[in-house]
């Protein structure tokens, strides 16, 4: 059985309070993180789940490489070091403004990216 968006929520939640920052990635993390770009890692500042998941806005990055790659979103555990929970490609595409890479200056926005799936 499926879980239902109630149960969703209690997952999704409880990974919000473990996963605390956000950071960015030039390439797949694996299991390990790997990966990670030069700009620091954001403060989640998860909102409480709805439907069976959470949606965050927003999120600015700076200190990347000048137009440098960004393909997924990692969960972390802290603002430097803590545990890795995963990643998330970043949405492109379907209407989704996120770009693929840093600006010219290092900086980054994750216009919208969603914490879903089971």
């Amino acid at each position: 059985m499926a879980l239902v968006a109630a149960g969703l929520n209690v997952e999704k939640n409880a990974l919000a309070a473990a996963a605390t920052h956000i950071a960015l990635h030039s390439a797949d993390p694996g299991a390990t993180g790997a990966n990670q770009t030069s700009a620091g890692r954001v403060a989640a500042g998860w909102p409480a789940s709805a439907n069976g998941l959470i949606v965050v806005a927003g999120k600015n990055f700076t200190g990347g490489a000048g137009n440098g790659p960004v393909t997924h979103v990692g969960l972390w555990g802290g603002a430097t070091g803590g545990t890795f929970y995963g990643s998330f490609p970043i949405p492109t595409g379907n209407g989704s403004t996120n770009d693929v890479q840093f600006n010219a200056a290092g900086e980054y926005t994750l216009t919208s990216f969603a914490l879903q799936g089971a």
